[in-house]
């Protein structure tokens, strides 16, 4: 991912903090809040719904609009965040550099057994998955998914989307070790939970442009984006058979190597049938910058 699909540099022509985001995770409060403190609108470049937020179209930003820049008679944002269910794939960050220069990388996680059970029922509730194909007669390639047990489907949905997520996570670790971007993994806990305090701690460790002098506030109703009201599933509600075949493709995928230390130990916690809580920091900075 280096040489001539490497990510811009500093002085490319609008700078972006990229949130790509493994579906489920909060990710949508997590850009809400970002937006609101650091005052950058939200773009999505996704080329479709469903599986189409995993390839990016960014439009090339022309002689005209550069023209218009400069002489201001079209003034860019400061700040802008760019998010998505995108991967750091040759396509997406080709695409990528031709429009922005990248501030940071900021990514929500949650523990995978979770995130499973809220597709279970993202998938019952809108009749599509986040990155569904959008087959006629199928949900996520699963024929009568609606007829299936949420036992099968815990499985079913971890053999398709234990395979993207691990891409997610991966490809951006090592664009952001290839190009020296700032890399900071977020914990849902975080995001529902503390977002003050998260929103102070990512704010003191972006770079300098991004960082707004203001103190986030607390404020009386926090932001929740993309709440349902129907009956939730818990982990606990998948038998333990299911549970322990999903941590056994999850821990060959995420856990060949060393790269991702405790973040692994996080994504895995309430996959074992001891459902063990792991404390999760508030935030895990991957790729510190020298």
């Amino acid at each position: 991912m280096t040489g001539e699909f490497s990510m811009p540099s500093p002085k490319g022509p609008q700078r972006a903090l990229l949130i790509p985001a493994p579906p489920k995770c909060a990710s949508q409060t997590l850009a809400a809040l970002l937006s609101d403190h650091l005052d950058a609108p939200v773009v999505r470049h996704k080329t479709t719904k469903g599986f189409g937020h995993l390839l990016l179209d960014v439009p090339e930003l022309g002689r005209r609009e550069r023209w218009l820049h400069r002489i201001r008679f079209q003034q860019q944002h400061k700040r802008l965040l760019v998010y998505g269910h995108y991967p750091a794939s040759h396509h997406n960050l080709k695409q990528l550099k031709q429009r922005y220069s990248t501030a940071a990388v900021v990514m929500p996680v949650r523990p995978l057994g979770a995130l499973l059970c809220s597709l279970i029922h993202h998938t019952r509730r809108k009749n599509y998955g986040p990155l569904d194909l959008r087959c006629p007669g199928l949900t996520d390639g699963i024929p009568d998914l609606h007829q299936r047990s949420e036992s099968d489907l815990f499985h079913l949905l971890g053999i398709l989307y234990l395979p993207q997520i691990h891409l997610l996570i991966r490809s951006w670790i090592e664009a952001a070790k290839a190009n020296n971007l700032p890399l900071f993994f977020v914990p849902f806990e975080s995001i529902t939970g503390a977002q003050t305090e998260l929103l102070a701690k990512i704010n003191s460790l972006l770079p300098e442009d991004y960082q707004n002098a203001a103190r986030p506030h607390a404020k009386n109703n926090a932001v929740k984006v993309n709440l349902s009201v129907t009956r939730k599933i818990k982990t606990s509600d998948i038998a333990s058979d299911q549970r322990e075949s999903v941590n056994a493709i999850a821990t060959k995928l995420l856990g060949c190597d060393d790269s991702l230390g405790d973040l692994l130990a996080y994504l895995l916690s309430d996959l074992h049938s001891s459902n063990k809580k792991c404390v999760a920091p508030m935030t895990w900075h991957f790729n510190k910058q020298q």
